[in-house]
Formats: structure tokens, sequence, C-alpha cells
């Protein structure tokens, strides 16, 4: 699984100090956090224990779940005493919200998202089943890589052409550079793999608008870079659940689903799947749903 966001340059900042307000309103006072999902759209079991949480103020909140969950770590060993330690510090921004504000929370970036004029997504979602993974013939970081790349670089194409159609003048078209958040065990690859498009070309031709090699960052650091794992995980848990129709991760897909890349169909979202074997609304766009017969 692989989504990126195209941010113009005009836009970058406005998004970043929406995002920042977003975050205001739900950190602890005094503090900031990283908008990553998979701490705080989760439940937190110590919240339960704990008599009138909703009532308390975030302060008592937190000072009550920290306490707990300290006991559980002194009680642990071993590696249960490690996981507990790294799944605490996780949510640990996040303890003072109850589990619906933490949901409101998740519910509102994906608004932020979807209604932020100026970004357009692209993504990949490889089917762990597909036979080609199953073999191990198809590699998934490479392959989803390859995929987002070559798209945001077609759309770039394209906006340069919509443009030049209108135009007395030379049009240059705008170029793009590629941001992602660190990860120290696919960096290198990423990086060799950028090198390889730029000697020899991808699959479909070169790159001409997507220019220099990769920058990494630490998103942290970056509020802008948050949003795509908001959109990586709202895709993936839709995905997972198997796309069924007008389930609540249906819902809080068809949040973000309006801004991957489409002209005349949709070019910046590809479910990886056996064709006709799924009919989630990214493969009916796409044309690749079973066909239903004729009654």
């Amino acid at each position: 699984m692989l989504v990126g966001a195209a941010v113009h340059e005009n836009t970058w900042f406005a998004l970043n100090r929406r995002i920042t307000g977003l975050k205001k309103r739900y950190a602890y006072p005094g503090e900031d956090f990283e908008l990553h999902v998979l701490g705080f759209n989760r439940s937190i079991p110590e919240q339960d224990q704990i008599a009138g949480f909703e009532q308390m103020n975030p302060v008592d909140r937190r000072s009550n779940v920290l306490t707990l969950q300290a006991k559980r770590v002194q009680a642990a060993t071993g590696q249960k005493r490690a996981r507990l330690k790294k799944e605490f510090e996780r949510s640990r921004p996040f303890v003072h919200l109850t589990r619906a504000e933490r949901s409101q929370l998740y519910e509102d970036a994906l608004d932020l998202i979807g209604g932020h004029n100026g970004l357009v997504l692209f993504g990949e979602g490889i089917e762990k089943r597909h036979p080609g993974v199953q073999s191990g013939s198809i590699d998934c970081v490479r392959q989803a890589f390859e995929q987002v790349i070559t798209r945001f670089d077609a759309y770039l194409g394209r906006k340069t052409k919509w443009r030049g159609t209108y135009s007395t003048r030379r049009v240059r078209g705008d170029k793009g550079l590629i941001v992602m958040d660190h990860d120290l065990h696919k960096e290198k690859d990423i990086e060799r793999q950028f090198a390889d498009y730029a000697q020899q070309g991808h699959p479909w031709g070169q790159l001409e608008f997507v220019i220099d090699a990769p920058f990494f960052v630490e998103s942290e650091k970056f509020p802008g870079v948050q949003i795509v794992d908001v959109c990586a995980y709202a895709l993936r848990r839709y995905l997972d659940k198997g796309g069924v129709p007008g389930s609540h991760e249906e819902k809080q897909f068809l949040r973000i689903f309006n801004l991957f890349d489409r002209d005349v169909k949709l070019h910046g979202l590809r479910h990886y799947v056996q064709s006709g074997t799924c009919n989630c609304l990214i493969c009916q766009e796409r044309g690749h749903a079973p066909t239903v017969p004729a009654t």
C-alpha cells in the first residue's frame, strides 16, 4: 500500500496551517502530536477502567490513564514489556481524548483533506492474495513506488498539455519533487529504483516532470506530509474490509476518494487484484469489477 499527495507550492503553507490548527484543537495543553492514525484511532483499554472518565478534565484523564499504563509495564517482563512501552508511547499524545473524540479527530482530518483545494492523491493498493504476491514474483514496494511516481509524472504532463492548448506562449509545465517519510528499511531501494528510472526510464517511458531523487524527511516535523498517513489508513481499512457497500470503512474512504487523480477515468488509484474478483469502488470505476450477467 502506498499513497502520495500532490500539493502545489502555492497552497502548501495553507495546508500546513490548516493541519496545525486541527491538531491544536485536539492536542493536550502545551503539546503537539504527529497525525499518525494508528496512535489514536484505536482502543485504549485503560480508559474503560476509570470510572467517570468522560466527565474528567484532560489533565485528570491523562494522569489516570498513564498511572494504569505504568502499572501494566511494571508488571510485564521481556518482550511483552517492550511491546507495551512502544504501544503506550504511540498512544500517549491521545490518552486525554475519549474514544468518540479520537474518532472525530480522524473524521475531521479526512474532511480537511477532502475539502482542500489544489490537493490531488495517487495510490496503489496491492492485494496480498494476488498470485504474483503469493509466489514472490512481485516486489510490492517497488511496484507501488513505480505506479505512484509514474502516475504523478503523467498528471503533471496532462496539466502542461492542457495549459498549452489555451496558451499562445511556450508552456514549460510544473515540475514535481518527491518528499517521503523516513524509512530506513526502504530508502536505499527506492533511491536505486529512482536512479534506474533516470538512466534507463520506466516501463512506460521516461520521467519528464518529476525531478531529482526523493527527499526523505521526518514526518513529525512536516504537517503536510502527515496527511498521507491519514489517506493511506482510510484506503487500507476500506480494502482490508473488502470494500463493503455502505460500511463504516466505505463512508470514511468516500471522504477522500474524489481527490484521486482522474479526468475521463480514474488514473490516480489502482487496486491490484485479479480482474473480476473485486467489486470495490476502485475496481468498479476502473472497469475491473465482476461483470454482471444480463437479465
